[in-house]
């Protein structure tokens, strides 16, 4: 089995949306994924990135408040996937950590293709409420939940969804965000999403700021995360590995 970090370019955000008591700084992360070339299911995708035509999708207020900083043609999904080899129709699974708009927006690179996918049951909930009440206007778009997509349920606190690749419910950040592990040969994975956009997040427990939807179910899945770290000795990545102010 074997683990690749995707490079879906940069976004920009509040610097108060990653830590918080921060202010209107920008700072710009980078937005990644990941795709497991798994021996017995193919393909398996974890978050989707953005969209090519994102400037044609999202809301004006949402392109003012998070711009996208960097994306070039080898940010895109399919061009990635092309130097590794394989082609979009070569994934087996996706799997989205949460359904906000630069975790869900490649979902339009799968229209048509069938391929399952598989979300927290509390995610799907929230983000069809958030999309039909506009209470949470712009994380999350209606595009990106068409009821023609192959949705895949999961209602696991934790689940071995294949061989070795294991997810974990963590709130917080939304209501239905699930982080990763896998478990190679030698190494262990732990991809937080969202959760933690940086180490700062995860190691010193600085909450996530205004990116926080509840600060106590963040607490505890920080907790429930570090103690799995531990316990397998897992390489933690967060989502937004690498930040510089601009």
């Amino acid at each position: 089995m074997k683990l690749y970090i995707l490079d879906f370019g940069r976004i920009i955000a509040p610097k108060a949306w990653i830590y918080t008591l921060e202010g209107l700084e920008k700072i710009s992360g980078a937005m990644m994924g990941h795709l497991i070339v798994h021996p017995k299911d193919g393909l398996i995708l974890y978050e989707t990135g953005i969209p090519p035509n994102y400037e044609d999708l999202w809301p004006k207020v949402v392109l003012e408040t998070f711009p996208i900083g960097e994306y070039k043609k080898e940010n895109r999904l399919d061009v990635i996937l092309s130097k590794i080899g394989y082609k979009l129709s070569d994934v087996s699974a996706i799997i989205l950590g949460h359904a906000h708009l630069d975790h869900a927006g490649g979902l339009e690179f799968f229209r048509g293709l069938d391929v399952p996918i598989y979300i927290h049951k509390r995610e799907l909930e929230y983000a069809f409420c958030s999309v039909a009440t506009k209470e949470d206007f712009g994380a999350y778009l209606p595009h990106y939940l068409d009821f023609s997509f192959n949705w895949k349920v999961i209602d696991d606190d934790e689940i071995e969804l294949f061989d070795n690749v294991f997810l974990y419910h963590t709130p917080g950040h939304t209501p239905g965000l699930m982080s990763m592990r896998v478990e190679l040969k030698e190494k262990n994975f732990l991809m937080t999403s969202d959760h933690a956009s940086t180490r700062d997040n995860f190691e010193k427990e600085v909450p996530i700021g205004f990116g926080m939807r509840d600060f106590e179910d963040w607490r505890k899945s920080t907790r429930k995360l570090k103690y799995i770290a531990k316990k397998y000795k897992a390489n933690v990545i967060p989502f937004q590995s690498h930040l510089g102010l601009i």
